[in-house]
């Protein structure tokens, strides 16, 4: 049981969420895959491994959910950065079977050159973790520079680099980087109107593979425990959302498949929150009209990035629907009655109701007749699907604990 996806496609997509979390430099990422991959070229690299260059570079900053530590991160002094956002990355590229053998270079992709030759690493996974350590410092050296020409940050950027061979730069790594920077189209292709057909074209044209449904709902996982740890507020959202939503399939009688699908898109209904603030997430208070529309847009950026996976546009709209009303009115989309999937209908009750059992920082954990009392009242207003809120409630026991964990 399985879909006939570009496994390598899905890859670089959901990548995109990654970027999010800079807010507005949403092409990091993309970027430090691009350099890192140029310079393993002139390394000698084969085939196989830039490609695992190339999903290393992509991924390298997993480990990071919030606004602030990437701000952080991007902007500290040390160039050793902080190492914890490392550790946690491992672990989530090591729970995802695929990209597993990838997990040691994300754990040391902020180790200088000298403490990594110290690591019982071998030599091509020393080498990549640098490649991408030294591509991560130059985009944090260009972002810095704020200059409108790529072009003007590259002559000082190139003499830090030069600075640091053999420090925090192994040799050979600093060597090849240096023989693809001494041409301006390497640099003038990290502009985002190039950069982004140049990577578009490198994920793609690969044969489609069988894809398990437990595959791709692990990959899904491994993105929804990112989104999850943005906040305290948001701590296994995704993850209770999916418990609830794999509750209401049983009881709409969905085969495995389309239930499985229905988790994968749980999983991922909240990916475009990545790009939210943190300090909207987590303000006590009502929000005002700017960061209202702040948090509107995520629906739409869940959208965005979930619908550009080939065969996969059935379970986007799964995802990005969850704020949609039945009736009219919900966001943003605007969609009405059969626009919206029983599928769809069933995430966003399952949304609904997990956030109200949750603690948030305007309210607490809103007690349990209030959530379904406030959840029969959006059904008469038009807002839930009626079936599956009264699958809701005769499942009740168990949509519970699957909502609080409990």
């Amino acid at each position: 049981m399985g879909l006939r996806l570009d496994l390598r496609q899905i890859v670089y997509v959901l990548s995109d969420a990654l970027d999010l979390v800079g807010v507005d430099d949403v092409f990091h990422g993309k970027r430090v895959a691009y350099m890192a991959r140029r310079a393993g070229q002139a390394l000698g690299l084969d085939e196989a491994s830039l490609d695992d260059l190339f999903h290393a570079g992509l991924f390298h900053d997993c480990g990071v959910s919030s606004t602030r530590e990437h701000i952080d991160i991007e902007t500290s002094p040390d160039w050793a950065g902080d190492d914890s956002h490392c550790v946690r990355g491992e672990a989530l590229v090591a729970s995802f079977k695929p990209l597993a053998h990838l997990a040691p270079v994300i754990r040391w992709h902020h180790r200088h050159a000298f403490a990594l030759e110290a690591l019982d690493l071998p030599l091509k996974t020393r080498q990549m973790a640098n490649l991408v350590y030294l591509a991560d410092r130059v985009d944090v050296l260009l972002t810095q520079a704020h200059v409108e020409d790529v072009l003007l940050a590259r002559a000082p950027v190139l003499e830090v680099v030069r600075q640091y061979r053999g420090t925090r730069f192994l040799p050979d790594v600093t060597d090849a980087f240096l023989e693809v920077a001494a041409h301006e189209a390497f640099w003038l292709t990290l502009d985002a109107g190039a950069l982004g057909p140049y990577l578009g074209r490198l994920a793609r044209g690969h044969a489609d593979q069988e894809i398990s449904i437990a595959d791709l709902r692990q990959l899904s996982e491994v993105f929804a425990t990112i989104v999850d740890a943005k906040s305290p507020f948001t701590a296994e959202h995704s993850l209770r959302v999916t418990a609830v939503a794999r509750r209401l399939a049983q009881g709409a009688g969905l085969g495995d498949e389309r239930r499985g699908l229905v988790e994968v898109a749980a999983l991922l209904h909240d990916i475009g929150k990545l790009r939210v603030p943190d300090d909207i997430l987590e303000k006590p208070g009502a929000l005002d009209g700017t960061e209202r529309m702040r948090v509107t847009r995520h629906a739409f950026d869940t959208w965005q990035i979930l619908s550009r996976i080939d065969g996969f546009e059935e379970v986007a709209r799964w995802a990005a629907y969850h704020h949609e009303w039945v009736r009219g009115g919900g966001y943003p989309f605007g969609l009405i009655g059969a626009e919206l999937s029983p599928e769809a209908r069933l995430v966003a009750v399952a949304d609904v109701f997990q956030a109200l059992r949750q603690d948030r920082p305007y309210r607490g954990r809103m007690p349990l007749a209030g959530a379904l009392g406030h959840i029969d009242a959006m059904v008469s207003d038009g807002k839930l699907d009626g079936d599956f809120v009264l699958s809701l409630h005769r499942d009740i026991d168990e949509c519970e604990a699957a909502a609080t964990g409990g």
